[in-house]
């Protein structure tokens, strides 16, 4: 077995290699002992001096800032925990002292009887505790899927064939399993999340801490995460996960919500979403059950305070026939709506259009390092296609959403519109310059701005001022033009364009901060076509407000938008075109209405409205429109309700 000696990797990722093991490794301790103890934790991250102002620390260091404020908590054997907040309020600090990656400022952390702030009990912690990060970019370690979800388990001794089977089982568990031999600089950042969760699976761990673990997959890779976290939880092993969707809360035991670095809210998921006022004042949601019954609760009262969309739905279901027969009995009539219209054909590509494909297709093979030519050169399989025959149009003037299933080629698609890749076969036109005309390159980059999937990730300069002005300048501007359309920016992304926050160092400033610093950076190029890359992932519901927000202003100053997002609620509140793909091929496009009208659905989900509005109709009440949005989902059922249209209701 493994000892106290063996390397332990920095990322947290090591852990038990044998579960009886685990269970009796350690300083005895009672059965109901908590696994992980904080108590009164403080913890703090020095900042950089910057111009705004701020005051040194105690004896001339760097002012620091208090992330973590007093918190007291246990983790039980067997628990599931969620933990929710705000961007910033503290969440990824706390789990990741649960792991012993960073120590306390002052405070006890304890787990599994061991003392987390010494080399030795890190050491013991990270071998019981196994960690998934926010960006699986961080955990990638080797160039092939299956060499990196083994690499814990090697690293602790575990058997040859031991090893085999659990890099299958975890990749089968994640739904990565044909992809074993892949690179995973090959892979999508939903399928690099992927290989993350499997590399901790395969460690076995006593308890899993999960840092935002679905903030880049589809509706179905959510839900796989969702039924893998049960499954390990249901075995015994203890879930600790922090997450900004409302829907993982209403399947822990506890919910513990942040604010500012203190614990604001504490209970099961039913007490801390019944606290629905306090949670708006943290820019936090129930889940979209609740918020359905919270806006029906003036016309139909008693209904249940249940985030389980399926048994709100039945409930409603059933009041509506009940409704009905009483109608019926006094022999009025029966309310309904009109019926819906036909569904709009997907329109034809238009010579105007902003950004068309024309028989697009990419392999990575193409770009390749020559070590990894040669090899794919002994392969029996032919160089997978990312993108296959491509075509379709973005409408010029219109907000264009790019779906589709984890892998299926819409980030490719993103970085070709933006002339940061060439397609093998087929062209790529933008404002109608092809992508491929170098001499035309300079001019195609004053047409389109591109948002990464990590925007902060773009961030290089010294200063906010130098980061946000670099494309202005770049465009040879004046200094009172770049300066005007850096504040601007600024205030578009919610930024105080103050002279402390432009003298700061990008890279002092909090994740969101960064995050919209970036965006104002490619904001300020003010160019015609805007590219985002899901511009949602990893912001809490206020933030994700904020950037619908500024979605819908660009919008109705005329920018094109091209918007590749998870979100089918998104979708169908923001966008006017809709492109599905599918493993690198178009499948469907046209207005929201008509590709989620489609039957069986193209897209990888459906609006939480829609498939509400399809849960009542198994349940033997169909609806005569589809509604798209909560308040078309409303106002469908005000019109249903007999009682309701009798009391002259409204939501």
């Amino acid at each position: 077995m493994a000892s106290s000696s063996l390397p332990v990797d920095t990322t947290g990722r090591i852990a038990p290699s044998d579960m009886n093991r685990v269970r009796t490794e350690g300083p005895a301790r009672g059965a109901d002992a908590p696994l992980i103890r904080l108590e009164n934790v403080h913890f703090s991250y020095p900042a950089a001096p910057a111009a705004d102002g701020l005051a040194d620390g105690p004896e001339g260091e760097p002012p620091r800032t208090e992330a973590l404020a007093g918190i007291s908590l246990s983790v039980r054997p067997g628990e599931h925990l969620c933990i929710l907040g705000g961007n910033g309020s503290g969440k990824s600090t706390l789990v990741q002292l649960m792991n012993a990656l960073l120590v306390p400022t002052s405070g006890t952390v304890e787990a599994f009887g061991f003392d987390a702030t010494t080399m030795e009990g890190a050491l013991e912690i990270r071998r019981r505790a196994a960690m998934v990060f926010q960006h699986p970019d961080d955990q990638m370690v080797t160039s092939i899927v299956a060499d990196d979800v083994a690499f814990g388990p090697e690293n602790l001794g575990v058997p040859q064939p031991e090893i085999v089977q659990r890099v299958d089982a975890a990749l089968e568990a994640v739904g990565m399993s044909e992809l074993a031999q892949a690179d995973p600089a090959d892979l999508s950042g939903g399928q690099r999340q992927r290989v993350a969760i499997a590399g901790a699976l395969a460690m076995q761990p006593r308890v899993l801490l999960l840092d935002e673990p679905s903030a880049m997959l589809d509706a179905q890779g959510h839900a796989s995460v969702q039924r893998i976290v049960q499954r390990l939880n249901d075995r015994g092993i203890g879930i600790v996960h922090v997450t900004h969707f409302m829907d993982d809360a209403l399947l822990a035991d506890r919910v513990v919500v942040l604010r500012e670095g203190t614990i604001a809210l504490e209970g099961t998921p039913e007490e801390v979403f019944a606290q629905r006022d306090v949670l708006r004042t943290m820019g936090l949601e129930p889940p979209f059950a609740m918020r359905l019954a919270e806006q029906l609760a003036h016309a139909v009262p008693d209904l249940p305070a249940t985030g389980d969309a399926g048994l709100l739905a039945h409930d409603v279901a059933h009041r509506i026939s009940e409704g009905a027969d009483d109608l019926r009995a006094t022999g009025r009539d029966v309310p309904t709506l009109a019926a819906a219209p036909a569904h709009e054909a997907p329109p034809a590509q238009a010579p105007g259009d902003a950004i068309v494909f024309d028989h697009v297709s990419f392999s990575y093979a193409d770009e390749a390092s020559p070590r990894r030519k040669r090899s794919r050169r002994h392969s029996t399989r032919p160089a997978p296609l990312a993108l296959a025959d491509a075509s379709f149009c973005v409408p010029r003037g219109s907000l264009t959403a790019l779906v589709g299933c984890t892998g299926s080629g819409k980030s490719t698609s993103v970085e070709l519109a933006c002339a940061l890749k060439l397609p093998r076969s087929g062209s790529v036109f933008v404002g109608g310059i092809d992508t491929a005309d170098l001499a035309r390159r300079q001019e195609l980059r004053a047409q389109i701005g591109y948002v990464s999937q990590l925007p902060e990730r773009q961030l290089f300069a010294e200063t906010v001022r130098d980061d946000v002005a670099f494309g202005p300048r770049n465009l040879h501007l004046s200094d009172d033009e770049v300066e005007r359309r850096c504040t601007e920016a600024l205030h578009a992304v919610g930024l105080d364009p103050s002279d402390g926050l432009m003298g700061r160092s990008p890279f002092a400033l909090s994740g969101g901060q960064q995050r919209a610093v970036a965006i104002a950076g490619v904001l300020a190029m003010r160019t015609p076509i805007l590219v985002l890359d899901e511009p949602m992932a990893g912001l809490d519901p206020a933030g994700r407000d904020r950037m619908r927000s500024l979605v819908q202003r660009l919008r109705s100053e005329g920018v094109t938008m091209l918007m590749v997002t998870h979100a089918m609620d998104d979708v169908a509140e923001l966008a006017d075109h809709v492109v599905v793909l599918d493993r690198g091929s178009v499948v469907a496009q046209g207005s929201p209405r008509h590709v989620f009208g489609q039957s069986p659905c193209p897209a990888p989900g459906l609006p939480a409205p829609l498939a509400f509005a399809r849960e009542l109709a198994r349940n033997g009440v169909p609806l005569d429109c589809e509604p798209l949005t909560l308040a078309e989902l409303c106002q469908a059922l005000l019109a249903r309700l007999p009682e309701v249209r009798h009391h002259g209701a409204a939501c």
